[in-house]
């Protein structure tokens, strides 16, 4: 996936950050245990974070154990299983698929056709499973696909199609806080659409890649501003979605995510276009 939903580590506390691990390291073992190691491939802070999330909102019974693993080999690492890190797995294997067939449309990656080839009996259980849902996104998905084909330079209409998607995805259950959780995923799969194009628009310029930036100019400082507008517009709603749901249990560590960590990506490829301007005109 796309990984813009994460934490800003400097800003936790160690306590909180061993819990964001634990529920990251039990993401991790849900796709090891449903989809082999193949499926680890594919963890991802997004789905972390719904998670997290959903573990927080509805706290269902967990199981909490320690394992080593390829990452940890020395030291045993804490992780939490549960029905919630059961359906972010699943959510994540989905969404990678879909991501693997976009990558390998756009680059002819043979390594990511492979790959889609290898999990594809997986990923027919898993449509199987959410039979309602995957209509819901390849619906949005088709939708998308027809708006980039058609060359869109509306970023706000192209990333509605994938906050459609996270908004599917984010609707764990139909319960009075299904719609807040539905908001809160639109709104965010906005942002992660919006952060990624502009993330990727040097190297999308140089393979030819459709980009809803394309016609910009990457280290011009209005269009950095006017984008980073756009973004704090789009997590607002996402924020005020969150705030509304009753959550006691790791709310300040969703709080640093929706806050701060969901800028990290941003201002760090912010900053490389500015010293690349920078040192481009002191040549």
């Amino acid at each position: 996936m796309y990984g813009y939903i994460q934490i800003c580590k400097p800003e936790l506390k160690f306590r909180e950050f061993d819990e964001y691990r634990a529920h990251y390291c039990g993401l991790c073992h849900s796709l090891k245990d449903n989809f082999g190691t193949m499926g680890q491939l594919f963890l991802s802070y997004d789905l972390t974070f719904l998670s997290l999330l959903l573990d927080s909102l509805y706290e269902p019974q967990s199981v909490r154990s320690v394992s080593r693993c390829i990452a940890h080999p020395l030291k045993k690492q804490p992780y939490i299983h549960n029905e919630v890190t059961e359906y972010s797995a699943d959510m994540c294997m989905l969404l990678s698929t879909y991501k693997l067939e976009d990558d390998w449309n756009d680059e002819g990656s043979h390594f990511k056709k492979i790959v889609g080839k290898l999990i594809s009996g997986k990923e027919r259980k898993i449509k199987e499973k959410y039979i309602k849902k995957v209509e819901v996104i390849e619906s949005e998905l088709k939708k998308l696909d027809s708006l980039e084909k058609d060359n869109c330079y509306d970023p706000e209409l192209t990333a509605s199609c994938f906050g459609n998607v996270l908004s599917e995805v984010f609707a764990f259950k139909d319960d009075i806080w299904e719609e807040e959780l539905r908001e809160l995923g639109f709104h965010l799969g906005r942002f992660i659409y919006i952060a990624d194009a502009f993330d990727d628009l040097s190297k999308d310029k140089k393979k030819n890649c459709y980009n809803p930036f394309i016609q910009k100019n990457e280290h011009d400082s209005e269009f950095i501003e006017k984008t980073e507008d756009l973004l704090r517009i789009m997590i607002a709603p996402a924020a005020d979605a969150f705030e509304y749901l009753p959550i006691v249990k790791n709310a300040e560590i969703l709080r640093n995510i929706l806050y701060a960590g969901v800028w990290t990506s941003f201002n760090r490829r912010k900053n490389e276009y500015l010293n690349n301007k920078e040192n481009n005109k002191n040549k």
